[in-house]
């Protein structure tokens, strides 16, 4: 069975490319021309939140394939919309499995027990119906939270083992008040670090031929120094790292949690979401290549800084 430390890898090698794109759809934020077009033909709110976000995402993948090394989704922008952007959110996933563009799914879900074991079967594992395997929304990999304890992760590892998948687990988030919990000390280590040495200890279970780890660590751009610290903690993880962009992370702030495997650097994808949007767009064709573009730029700049370090 292939991992998926080795299908992230092997998508890295295949696009030149350590960017994930985040997926997160606001309809009010999207170009004029996707609602306008929706307003001629909905009959119904649903019909038309449907049929913009469904718009979106389409044009959203083409133009990223190829350039980016996997997508990530956050179901959160999704839910907002009720059951039309569930819908979309499903299709979205199939769409990308199809296309065998890695997906990692953020919905940063934790709880105890069989709630726990419920949320990877959503989109990690199988149940069974009608004697048939069924997940509903399965990605490649999936980010939890850690914080109601260590035994909350199991049933995610455990899917993750049977089934060639990965995690990232929540270690130093890039949000300004981050530290007010993640970085409280106890017994010599802080929140962050006993998380990181919990995903260090098992990181062997979810390892690919590539030597690196699917049991990953999400760890943000906005704290480099962190992110080093973190990084000689976790030296087989691949990280999940948010920030770069519209967040204020620049691309240097963005590298600082790569690894170095066999003398080459990697071990890390580095989400951009907004920023892929930025600029003008009056058509599909003018979406495509504005997406296309600015993934473009932040390659580079990536590639850059990676060469530099």
């Amino acid at each position: 069975m292939s991992t998926f430390a080795d299908k992230i890898h092997q998508s890295i090698q295949r696009t030149g490319s350590h960017l994930v794109a985040g997926c997160d759809p606001v309809i009010e934020k999207l170009p004029a021309f996707i609602r306008t077009e929706a307003d001629k033909i909905a009959r119904t709110d649903a019909e038309w939140i449907e049929r913009v976000l469904r718009r979106f995402t389409e044009v959203f993948v083409a133009s990223v394939e190829g350039k980016v090394a996997g997508v990530k989704p956050n179901i959160a922008f999704f839910e907002q919309y009720g059951l039309p952007g569930l819908t979309v959110f499903s299709d979205l996933c199939a769409a990308l499995r199809a296309k065998g563009m890695p997906l990692i799914i953020d919905a940063k879900r934790g709880d105890i027990g069989t709630t726990a074991a419920a949320y990877s079967n959503a989109f990690l594992g199988k149940i069974s119906i009608r004697g048939n395997s069924f997940c509903g929304f399965e990605g490649d990999a999936l980010t939890i939270n850690p914080f109601l304890g260590f035994d909350t992760l199991e049933p995610f590892l455990k899917d993750c083992v049977e089934y060639g998948k990965g995690l990232f687990i929540l270690v130093q988030t890039s949000n300004p008040g981050a530290k007010d919990l993640q970085g409280l000390s106890a017994e010599g280590r802080t929140v962050s670090e006993r998380v990181a040495d919990w995903i260090h200890e098992r990181a062997a279970m979810l390892a690919g031929a590539c030597g690196w780890s699917g049991l990953g660590a999400v760890v943000g751009a906005s704290y480099p120094d962190e992110a080093r610290a973190l990084r000689a903690r976790m030296p087989s993880s691949f990280f999940l790292i948010p920030g770069f962009g519209a967040q204020g992370a620049d691309a240097k702030d963005s590298v600082a949690g790569f690894g170095s495997m066999h003398g080459v650097a990697g071990g890390a994808l580095v989400n951009v979401s907004r920023g892929l949007l930025e600029g003008r767009a009056e058509s599909d064709e003018e979406l495509r290549q504005r997406i296309s573009s600015n993934a473009d730029t932040f390659n580079t700049q990536l590639n850059a800084a990676l060469s530099a370090k």
